[in-house]
């Protein structure tokens, strides 16, 4: 046998495909006379090319080979695995799609969030004792002005029916999507604004309350309002809308969910066209016009829905004390989605587990792989062992028409010359009378040439 052999027939030893490359002459390439070609070398792969050649390159074979039952009986549990595997993903697949169109709906838990006000002062004249102060009642211990801070805070009562399940954690500015804080004092006194606003920016942190402090050593009156921040948005319906739908405070869809069933309630739509809709005393009133194309309600709509009202809450702002809270805790009702659907969207999210399963996959392509490899090792081994001098001699043929298409000449094969059955065989007979035959003709002619040549 050859040398580092670990080849199957069809394959080209390592020593054949050394070839030297062509040489380039110079007068083709344009350049002139003794001006050497320089080549720019290819940059060597690091380990991260090498990692991405890799993986574009990677096998994604996962069949037995044909006929390894027979010495290898274990192979069938692999293959009644697969099937399952198919079985398993199918259902998975199906399940995924069945979350996703849950998650889709709007399910939503009512809570009470509880909302508690209170203010605290700092360097009142009422709080400093009479050694401090002067005749005219100044402060004389520090030099800082009085003030007073207000403080809205709110926490989420725990539901009317206890669960073992952890509940979702919210703090207290997420439900809200502004608040605002209208003081009562004169603007010429305090010129820095009694209008305090705070916005809910997109991606910003959530608290469990705020603080606004201001300076002042005089009881104020303070007036909260809270918007509160529905997801999907959320919007008041004006007094017509409102007395045909029997709605105050719900979502778009849920808006044109209800015109819809209105116009079936009352057969308002078109005998010929349905997507017309013949309007009522009522859509009249709503919509201007006797009919309408149902696709150009929801723009008709938008002139009757409106921002809800916000939450109004009245607190008067004490100074005479260190820390004052009001007598008052305010309940509003709140949405939460359910504990069901974040556990759905993190699972329908995950990547972990699916990364896992393709780790896996990568490992039993390779195991496949492996097997495939050696089964060719065994049949060749077998064959070799089967007939030596037989096998040798078709492998060395192999070899060498393999390697006559990588250089691309068509002639004979010299392996299958170099032995006497070659010369044996039905056509040779043929191909030596038309060898000899050409060959006659050529030399009759070149006869003829010679005679009608003239003499010199």
């Amino acid at each position: 046998m050859m040398p580092g052999y670990p080849q199957h027939p069809g394959g080209v030893p390592p020593n054949m495909m050394q070839q030297m490359p062509p040489q380039v002459p110079q007068q083709a390439t344009g350049l002139p006379q003794g001006t050497q070609l320089q080549y720019r070398k290819r940059p060597t792969g690091d380990g991260d090319t090498l990692a991405r050649h890799i993986k574009k390159k990677r096998p994604t074979e996962r069949n037995m080979p044909a006929k390894i039952d027979t010495f290898v009986p274990e192979s069938k549990l692999y293959t009644e695995l697969c099937e399952f595997e198919k079985k398993i993903d199918s259902t998975i697949m199906r399940k995924r799609l069945d979350i996703q169109e849950a998650v889709g709906k709007p399910t939503k838990t009512m809570r009470t969030l509880r909302i508690f006000v209170s203010n605290t002062a700092a360097d009142q004249p009422s709080q400093q004792s009479s050694n401090d102060m002067d005749d005219d009642g100044l402060d004389l211990s520090s030099g800082s002005a009085p003030s007073w801070t207000l403080r809205l805070e709110g926490r989420l009562l725990d539901p009317p029916i206890p669960t073992k399940k952890a509940q979702p954690v919210q703090k207290f500015t997420s439900f809200f999507r502004s608040i605002v804080v209208k003081l009562d004092r004169n603007p010429n006194l305090y010129p820095e604004g009694n209008i305090i606003e705070w916005q809910k920016q997109p991606g910003g942190t959530d608290n469990d309350g705020i603080e606004i402090k201001r300076k002042g050593d005089t009881t104020v009156n303070a007036r909260i309002l809270l918007e509160l921040d529905y997801n999907p948005p959320k919007f008041k319906l004006g007094p017509m809308l409102c007395d045909m739908l029997d709605m105050k405070l719900e979502t778009k869809p849920q808006i044109m969910i209800g015109i819809w069933k209105y116009i079936q309630q009352n057969k308002l739509q078109g005998s010929e066209d349905k997507r017309l809709v013949q309007c009522d005393q009522k859509l009249q009133q709503l919509f201007g016009m006797p009919q309408v194309q149902f696709s150009h309600i929801p723009a008709l709509i938008d002139q009757h829905l409106s921002r809800p009202d916000p939450i109004v809450i009245d607190y008067t702002i004490r100074v005479d004390r260190e820390f004052y809270q009001s007598r008052k805790a305010y309940d509003i009702d709140v949405e939460l989605d359910s504990l069901l659907k974040q556990k759905m969207m993190t699972t329908v999210a995950g990547t972990n587990t699916q990364k896992e399963i393709l780790a896996l996959d990568d490992k039993i392509v390779q195991c496949v792989q492996s097997i495939n490899n050696s089964k060719i090792k065994r049949d060749f081994l077998l064959q070799f062992a089967g007939s030596p001098v037989e096998f040798i001699n078709k492998w060395i043929a192999s070899q060498a028409r393999d390697l006559e298409i990588i250089l691309g000449e068509s002639q004979v094969n010299l392996e299958e010359m170099r032995q006497s059955d070659f010369y044996k065989q039905p056509w040779v007979k043929e191909a030596v009378f038309h060898y000899l035959t050409s060959k006659t003709q050529q030399r009759m002619q070149e006869l003829l040439n010679q005679q009608h040549r003239p003499p010199q």
